[in-house]
Parts: structure tokens; sequence; C-alpha cells
């Protein structure tokens, strides 16, 4: 009976150090990224010891468990989230657990859960750790972009050999910073993609550049912000929520261009969509720009005298043209003036008899 005293005390406080390692051994300095972990096991029971049964230190050697099975405990420990709770947009976390005992042939299926719908799901074979009686295994999530509450979430599913476990990670979000013109970074990029798919004509660099300082004014415009070529990070989080976008007054025109003058903005439209979406400057309120249905019907490359470049006209003296500059309010002689860094691919995308749309 004395033996069977010793062993449960020992069980019991290896137990609680054992639960108590995750947090204790990824402890971060100030500064630095400070993992998400948590540590879930079912509840186990300890074995019952086997009378008379000793190992080598003299502790009771406990009976196997009545259904067969290996008890199991888990760990799992979440890398790239920050102080508070977040990770950088564009950037994925990283994720690594324990299960012990080791059992050969294991698998831990890992999820990640986004507002309970399910974005990854892998089941990798646990490896066992050279010297130990327990099995590593990994994960990746993947780029984040998109805001919300995420989580990781590792099952032991119940097999012949070993007990089921289930482990949860502690929920983390998505950052967004502020981004400003001469930028550069991997992040940058990111902003410079989303900007793109939401339609709005950027570079594709890691670069704030000239495209996406226009393309920002852009999305302000369209999204009745301030007139500036800042990137803040609401601006960030709607494109990455997938908000924000041009909706076009005539989906139904087929390949058009619609010109919006209360908003300052030129959309090129294919497909029912806004595919590309530009900053301009229309008629002053001395010189305004017509308004009503027209077609293209000239095509002038370069420069002409008037300091119009890659011109494409659309009824007599009226067209759309790259000038500079391109103030963020109406201020041309009646054209439709697009960014000089936009204007030969405005050129290219326009075909002769293309329908144009002009309205406030």
């Amino acid at each position: 009976m004395g033996g069977c005293r010793v062993w449960i005390l020992v069980w019991s406080l290896s137990v609680g150090v054992a639960l108590a390692l995750p947090g204790a051994a990824f402890a971060q300095g100030p500064g630095t990224p400070a993992p998400a972990s948590s540590t879930t096991t079912t509840g186990q029971a300890p074995p019952a010891a086997t009378a008379g049964a000793t190992g080598q230190s003299g502790a009771a050697v406990p009976t196997p468990p009545k259904d067969g099975r290996a008890p199991a405990h888990m760990s799992i420990a979440v890398h790239g989230i920050h102080k508070d709770g977040k990770v950088r947009v564009g950037k994925p976390v990283r994720a690594f657990g324990y299960l012990r005992p080791f059992v050969p042939g294991e698998h831990v299926r890992l999820k990640l859960v986004q507002k309970g719908k399910v974005l990854r799901n892998v089941n990798p074979e646990v490896n066992k750790v050279p010297g130990k009686d327990k099995g590593r295994f990994n994960f990746h999530s993947g780029d984040l972009i998109a805001p919300g509450s995420y989580k990781v979430i590792a099952e032991h599913e119940r097999t012949a050999s070993q007990r089921r476990v289930v482990v949860r990670s502690k929920k983390f979000g998505v950052e967004y910073p502020d981004l400003d013109p001469g930028n550069r970074s991997s992040v940058v990029r990111t902003f410079n993609q989303l900007l793109n798919k939401r339609g709005y004509f950027s570079s594709h660099g890691k670069k704030y550049n000239v495209r996406t300082r226009w393309a920002v004014m852009a999305f302000r415009k369209v999204n009745g912000m301030a007139r500036t070529y800042n990137a803040n990070p609401k601006i960030f989080r709607k494109l990455a929520a997938n908000k924000g976008k041009f909706h076009l007054k005539y989906p139904g025109g087929g390949k058009h261009v619609e010109v919006d003058i209360s908003r300052q903005v030129m959309a090129l439209a294919k497909h029912g969509k806004a595919q590309h979406v530009f900053a301009v400057s229309t008629g002053a309120p001395a010189t305004p720009t017509i308004r009503g249905h027209f077609h293209f019907y000239r095509k002038d490359p370069g420069y002409n005298s008037e300091g119009m470049y890659y011109s494409v006209y659309f009824i007599r003296g009226y067209a759309t043209h790259g000038y500079d500059p391109v103030p963020p309010y109406n201020a041309s002689h009646g054209c439709v003036r697009n960014p000089i860094p936009d204007s030969i691919f405005i050129y290219n995308w326009i075909s002769l008899g293309d329908s144009i749309w002009v309205y406030k």
C-alpha cells in the first residue's frame, strides 16, 4: 500500500509539471512575438497500480487500462502571434505540439478555424522525439489576410491503440498597419495585391510607389474618404475583407467605361464588373464634362500640343487622356484626365467602338 501511495503522488506531480511546461517554455521577452498556446487533455484517470510490481525507481508500475488503449496527453504552441494577440497581415502562423506517450502510427488532425469555418485541415503522422516517450507534430497556416478571429485545433481521434484528446489554441486576429508612400516591404506587396484584386489599378511589387498612391486615391474617392494618398489600417482591413469595391451603374453594358463625376473616378468594365478603377479629374464648373452615353471613335498616341497624353476621344473634342496634374477634384477643360503612369494601359484597354457612360 505504501508503494501505491508513492506512485500516485509521483504521477500527479509529473502531470502537473507537464501541463505547466508550454507556458513557461515559450515565455517571450519584450518586443518579440508571443505564441498563443493551450494544453487540453481529455479526462484521464491515473491507471491503477499493481500491488507488489515495481520499476527501477522503486515506484509501483501501473497496470494497462481496461480498454487496452494507451492514455493521451497533448500540448500545442502557436508561433508568429504578437503580444496583442494578432499576426501581421500576409504572414502565416506555425504550430507544433507533442503527444504523449508515443505510439507508432498515430496521427493528429490539425485545423485552422475562423468563425466556425475550417480554412485548413491536415492529418500528419506523429513522429517520435529521439530519446523521449512522446511524438511531435507540426502545422503551417499559410498566409493570413482576412480579418476575424482564428484558432488552431489539434485532435487525436481514438484509435485501437490510444485514447482521444483535443487541444485548442487561444484565439488570435490579424493586424493591419498604416502605410505611407515610399514604404517598401512584403506587407506593401500584400496591400498592392489586394488593391488589384478589388479592381484598383496598382503596382504588383513591394514598394508603395506612384501607382499605389493613385490606387489609394481612387479607393478613397469611391468610399467617400478624405482624398489623400495614405493607406490607413481601415483601408487595409476593408480590402482584406473584400469590401470597398466600385459598383457599376451599367453592369449589363458589356466591355465599357464608366465615369462617375460625383466621385471623380473612372472604371474600365468587363463581364459585369469594374476590372480597373482610376482616380480622374473631370471638367471644372466653368467647363463641365459632357454627360451621357457615347462611343469611342478616335485614338491619338503620345503627347499632343495641349499636353494631353495618349488620348481616346468619345465625342467631339472630349477625351480621356493622361495629364499632369490630376488634382483630387474636377479641374479640367472638359476632358477626363487620368494619371500619366496609367495612361498607356487605359489607351490600350479601350477599343474603338466601346461604350462610355458619363454620369453624376
